[in-house]
C-alpha cells in the first residue's frame, strides 16, 4: 500500500494552476475586455498615432499647426505654444540647406509626410543619409525624420532601431519621438519613464502629458493617470480633449458620477470632440442596460468615420460588439470584431481586437475557426500570426488538443520572434506535460524563457519548470527554479517560496526548509500556507521514516484544531500506526477522519486505507474488504489509488477462488492503465485466473492473456512463457512444451535460478512422455535431470527432484540397477543442512522397493535403516518396515 502523504503534491497542482488562472495566458488580465479596455492604447490615435492621419506633423522637434486647410482642429490636445527643445543646430541646418545638394531630399521628404505618403518619405529620407559627405550636424534630423515617418508607415521595431542612436545621444525632440513610438508599440513599461522625463521639462507639450496618462492607464496604475490628467485639466480648462479623457478614465475606475460631472460641463472644440463625447454617452447607456440605444451611437460613429479617429473607431467596434452580447448573446458579438479585423489588418488595435475576439469566442457554445483559418493564410504576416496564436487557443478551449499542440508548434516555427512566442511556448509546455512528455515540456519552458518579456513571465516560466521537475522526481532542480520564481517579484513569490520549502523537504534539507519558512513568515505573515508548511513538515517525516513525523502531526493537529487539513494529518498518523502493526490505532485515527467530516481528498484517502486496514484484520473478513474496494471504485474511479484497490480486489477474488471475477478484475486494470506500474502483473494474474477457470475458451484466453505478457518484454515475460508450457503440457502437446522450454532456458538475459531450476525439471517431464512412444526421447530426459542435478547453484528440492525422475525414466527402460542407483544418489547426496524430505523418502522407499521386488532384503533393510537414522516425518515408517521384513523373512545379523 502506497503512502497517502504523496499526494501533497497533487494540492500544490491546483495552487499552481490556480494561480496561473488568475492571469491571463497571454501574461494579460483574465478579465473579459469591455468597451473601456481599447484606451489602454487610446492616445496612439489621439495623440501617438496621429501622425498617421497627419494630425500631429512633427519637424524638429516643432508641433505644427494642428488644423486642417479648412480650419477644423485635428487634435484636441493643441499646444498653447512651439516646443522649446529646438537646439541651435537646427538654424544651422535651415541655412546650410540652401546649399546643398541633400537639402531637396530631406524638404522632398518632409512633403512627403505632409501628404500622408510616409513610404515615399522613408525612401528619400534613406537616400538623404546615404548622400556622401552630410555632415554630422545634419544626421540627427534626419534620422529623426526617418524614424517619424517609418512610424507613419507603420514600421515601429525599425522606427525604434533608427531612434533610439539618436536619443542616446541626448536630444529632446528624440526622447519625444522615441517615447511616442515606444507608445505605438504597446511597450508602456519602456514608455512611461521617457513621457515622466519630458513632462518634467518647461513648456511640455499636451503629447507629453497624455502619453504620461496613457503608459500609467496601460500598466493599470489608473489613480496615478488620473492624477497626471487631473493637474493638466486644471491647468487647460478649456481642453475639451483632456476633460473627455479624463472623464474616461474615471469611468474606468468606476468613478461614474464625477465621470458625468465632467461630461457635463464639457464644450466640444471640435466634430472629433463631439463624436468622442457621443462615445461616452454611449457607455453611459450601456453600463445602465441600455444596450439598444447604445448600439444605435456605437454603430453611427463606426458608418461614418468622418472625423473618428482609429482609437474611437475601435472603441465604437468594442461597443458594438458588447451591446449585441447584451441584446442577443455572444453567438452575434463576433461579426463585428471579425469585420474590423478584416478591414483593418495593420491597425495599432489589432491586438485588442483579438483578445476581444477571443473572449467573445470563450463565451460561444460552438465558436467556428473559419474566419482564423482564412486568415492565417492570406497577408499580412501581423494578422496571420495572431490569427494562427488565437486559433490554436480555441482549439485548445474546445478539446481538440492534438490540434492545438500542431497549431501552437506551427506558430512558434512561423514566428520565433513573436511577442506571444513566450506564451505559446508556455502552453505547448502545459499541452506536452499532460501527455507524461516530460523532456518536451522542459525545451518548451525553456524557449519560453529565452522569449520572457518581464519578470511575471518569468517567474511563471520558472514556476512551471519547477512542477515538471518535481514530477520527474529532480527534487533538487526543482527547488532551484521555485527559489529562482520566488526570487522575481509579484504574484508568485508566496506560491513559489513555498514550493522551494517543499522540495527542501524532500531532499531532507532541514536548512533550507526552515530559511524558506522564516522567509515566507516574513513577507507574508498572515499566509494560510505557513500552517500548511508545517503539516508538509510532518508529512514528510512521515514518508521516510522518520521517528519525529507522529511528534510534528500531533503538534500540527494541536497549533491548529481549526486548519481544513487536520484530516491528513490524522490519516497519515494512521498509516504510520499501520505501518508498525497498530491496527487498532489506525483505525481509530480513521474513525475520527471520518466522524469529523473529511474534506473531498481526505475523504478518499480513507476509503483507501479502510480497505488495507479490513485486509489486515484478524480474523479477516473477505467479504467486507470486497465491499470496500467495490464502493471505492465507483465513488473514486478516477483516484490514483484506484488501480491499487483493483489489484487488491483481484487478490481477494483469486484467493476465494473466485477465478472468473479475478479474471475480470485484473483485466480491467490492464486495460485501464496499460503503461501502469500494475498492467503486466495484472496481465499476469488475469492469465492465473482464466487456467483455473473451468469454461470454454478459458485456455485460449489465458494463453492469450499470457502472449500479451511476453510482447510487453517485461519482467515477468519468462514466466508468462512457463504458464504457457505448463498449459501446453496439460494439453498433451508435448513437443511445443519443449520448444518453450528451450526458449526460456536460452533467453537473454537468462531466467533466474528458480525459473532455470523449474524449465528444466519440465522439459524433462515433457521428454518422459515422450519417450513413451519414442525411447530416445527418455535418454533425452535423463540428460536433462542429470543437468539440472549438476547444477552448481541447485538446491536441495530441484537436485533431489531431479534425481528422482531421472530414477523413474530408468525404471521405464528397464534398467533397474541404475534406478536404484539414482535413488540411493538422493539420499547419499543429501546433507543434514538444507534437508527437503518429500524427494528424499519418495526415492527412498522407491528404492527398498525395487530391492523388495528383487527379493534382495537385506539390501532394502540397508535402505530402510538409511532412511530411519534421519529423523523425519517419515522415519518411523521406515523403522516400521525394517521390523516388518526381520520378522518375515528371518533376517537377525
Amino acid at each position: 500500500m502506497k503512502n497517502h502523504t504523496q499526494n501533497h503534491g497533487k494540492n500544490r497542482d491546483q495552487r499552481a494552476e490556480s494561480a496561473r488562472s488568475a492571469h491571463g495566458r497571454d501574461g494579460s488580465p483574465s478579465r473579459p475586455m469591455d468597451v473601456r479596455d481599447f484606451e489602454a492604447r487610446e492616445s496612439l490615435g489621439r495623440a501617438a498615432v496621429g501622425d498617421r492621419d497627419g494630425k500631429f506633423a512633427h519637424a524638429e522637434g516643432v508641433l505644427r499647426d494642428d488644423r486642417r486647410a479648412d480650419g477644423t482642429e485635428c487634435h484636441p490636445y493643441r499646444a498653447s505654444s512651439q516646443i522649446k527643445f529646438l537646439p541651435l543646430v537646427l538654424l544651422f541646418v535651415t541655412v546650410y540647406g540652401s546649399f546643398c545638394p541633400a537639402a531637396s531630399l530631406l524638404e522632398e521628404a518632409r512633403q512627403a509626410r505632409a501628404e500622408s505618403i510616409p513610404e515615399v518619405a522613408v525612401q528619400k529620407l534613406r537616400a538623404f543619409l546615404a548622400t556622401p559627405d552630410l555632415p554630422d550636424a545634419q544626421r540627427p534630423a534626419g534620422a529623426r525624420e526617418l524614424a517619424a515617418a517609418l512610424l507613419d508607415a507603420g514600421h515601429l521595431d525599425e522606427a525604434l532601431g533608427v531612434i533610439r542612436p539618436v536619443a542616446a545621444g541626448g536630444h529632446l525632440e528624440a526622447h519625444l519621438l522615441q517615447a511616442r513610438i515606444l507608445a505605438a508599440a504597446g511597450k508602456w513599461s519602456e514608455a512611461e519613464p521617457l513621457y515622466r522625463a519630458l513632462s518634467a521639462q518647461a513648456d511640455a507639450p499636451a503629447e507629453v502629458r497624455m502619453g504620461l496618462a496613457e503608459s500609467l492607464r496601460a500598466l493599470g496604475r489608473m489613480n496615478e493617470a488620473v492624477q497626471v490628467l487631473e493637474s493638466f485639466a486644471a491647468s487647460h480648462p478649456k481642453d475639451a480633449g483632456v476633460s473627455l479623457r479624463l472623464a474616461s478614465l474615471l469611468l474606468e475606475i468606476g468613478n461614474e458620477k464625477r465621470a458625468r460631472q465632467i461630461l457635463s460641463t464639457v464644450t466640444p472644440a471640435s466634430r472629433g470632440d463631439e463624436k468622442w463625447k457621443d462615445y461616452l454617452d454611449a457607455r453611459l447607456l450601456l453600463a445602465k442596460g441600455k444596450a439598444a440605444s447604445a448600439l444605435a451611437i456605437f454603430d453611427e460613429l463606426r458608418d461614418d468615420p468622418r472625423d473618428v479617429s482609429e482609437a474611437l473607431l475601435f472603441g465604437a467596434t468594442l461597443g458594438s460588439s458588447a451591446a449585441q452580447a447584451a441584446l442577443s448573446g455572444y453567438d452575434g458579438a463576433d461579426t463585428v470584431l471579425e469585420a474590423f479585423i478584416r478591414d483593418n489588418p495593420e491597425s495599432a488595435y489589432l491586438d485588442a481586437a483579438f483578445r476581444q475576439l477571443d473572449v467573445v469566442y470563450t463565451q460561444q457554445i460552438r465558436p467556428s475557426d473559419g474566419e482564423l483559418k482564412r486568415w492565417v493564410q492570406k497577408p499580412p504576416a501581423r494578422r496571420a500570426a495572431l490569427a494562427e496564436y488565437y486559433q490554436a487557443r480555441l482549439q485548445l478551449r474546445v478539446k481538440k488538443l492534438e490540434k492545438a499542440a500542431a497549431t501552437f508548434d506551427q506558430f512558434v516555427q512561423n514566428y520565433p520572434s513573436h511577442p506571444l512566442a513566450a506564451v505559446a511556448n508556455v502552453q505547448r509546455a502545459d499541452l506536452l506535460l499532460a501527455r507524461g512528455d516530460l523532456a518536451g515540456a522542459l525545451s518548451a519552458l525553456d524557449a519560453a524563457m529565452r522569449g520572457a518579456e518581464n519578470d511575471a513571465q518569468r517567474a511563471e516560466i520558472e514556476l512551471r519548470t519547477g512542477l515538471v521537475y518535481d514530477r520527474q522526481g529532480e527534487a533538487l532542480l526543482a527547488e532551484n527554479s521555485f527559489r529562482r520564481a520566488a526570487k522575481l517579484p509579484g504574484r508568485l513569490r508566496m506560491d513559489a517560496t513555498f514550493d522551494a520549502a517543499l522540495e527542501a523537504l524532500r531532499l531532507k534539507n532541514y536548512e533550507s526548509f526552515f530559511a524558506d519558512y522564516h522567509a515566507l513568515s516574513a513577507a507574508f505573515p498572515d499566509a494560510p500556507l505557513l500552517s500548511d508548511l508545517e503539516l508538509e513538515e510532518g508529512l514528510a517525516q512521515a514518508r521516510t521514516g522518520d521517528a519525529r513525523a507522529a511528534d510534528t502531526l500531533d503538534l500540527f493537529l494541536r497549533r491548529f484544531p481549526k486548519h481544513p487539513r487536520q484530516g491528513e494529518a490524522r490519516l497519515a498518523l494512521a498509516d504510520l500506526a499501520f505501518a508498525r502493526g497498530d491496527t487498532a490505532g489506525a483505525s481509530g485515527f480513521l474513525k475520527v477522519v471520518n466522524e469529523t467530516g473529511p474534506s473531498p481528498a481526505t475523504t478518499e484517502d480513507a476509503a483507501y486505507l479502510a480497505i488495507f486496514l479490513a485486509d489486515s484484520q484478524s480474523p479477516r473478513s473477505d467479504e467486507k474488504v470486497i465491499d470496500l474496494a467495490e464502493r471505492f471504485l465507483r465513488e473514486h474511479a478516477a483516484s490514483q489509488h484506484a488501480p491499487e484497490v483493483r489489484m487488491k480486489l483481484g487478490q481477494v477474488h483469486f484467493r476465494n477462488s473466485h477465478y472468473p471475477n479475478a479474471e475480470t478484475e485484473f483485466t480491467l486494470l490492464a486495460q485501464s492503465n496499460p503503461n501502469g506500474p500494475y498492467a503486466e502483473p495484472a496481465l499476469f494474474l488475469a492469465g492465473r485466473a482464466a487456467m483455473k477457470t473451468l469454461n470454454t475458451g478459458s485456455i485460449d484466453r489465458a494463453l492469450n492473456l499470457f502472449d500479451q505478457v511476453v510482447k510487453r518484454e517485461g519482467p515477468l515475460k519468462l514466466y508468462a512463457r512457463q504458464q504457457q508450457a505448463s498449459i501446453k503440457h496439460s494439453q498433451l502437446k508435448e513437443d511445443e512444451t519443449v520448444t518453450i522450454y528451450d526458449n526460456i532456458l536460452s533467453a537473454t538475459p537468462p531466467p533466474d535460478p528458480e525459473l532455470r531450476f523449474a524449465s528444466l525439471c519440465g522439459k524433462g517431464d515433457s521428454l518422459i512422455i515422450l519417450g513413451r512412444t519414442d525411447p530416445s526421447q527418455m535418454d533425452a530426459a535423463i540428460a536433462v535431470f542429470d543437468q539440472l542435478a549438476a547444477q552448481p547453484d541447485v538446491t536441495p528440492e530441484w537436485r533431489n527432484q531431479a534425481l528422482y525422475k531421472k530414477g523413474k525414466a530408468l525404471e521405464q527402460l528397464s534398467r533397474r540397477d541404475e534406478a536404484i542407483t539414482a535413488y540411493y544418489d538422493v539420499l547419499d547426496k543429501s546433507g543434514s543442512d538444507g534437508r527437503e524430505f518429500f524427494w528424499y523418502y519418495k526415492a527412498g522407499f522407491d528404492a527398498a522397493h525395487l530391492f523388495e521386488q528383487q527379493n534382495q532384503w537385506k539390501s532394502a533393510i540397508g535402505i530402510y535403516q538409511k532412511l530411519a537414522r534421519v529423523e523425519g516425518p517419515r522415519a518411523a515408517e521406515a523403522r516400521k518396515r525394517v521390523s516388518e521384513i526381520r520378522l518375515q523373512k528371518f533376517i537377525w545379523e
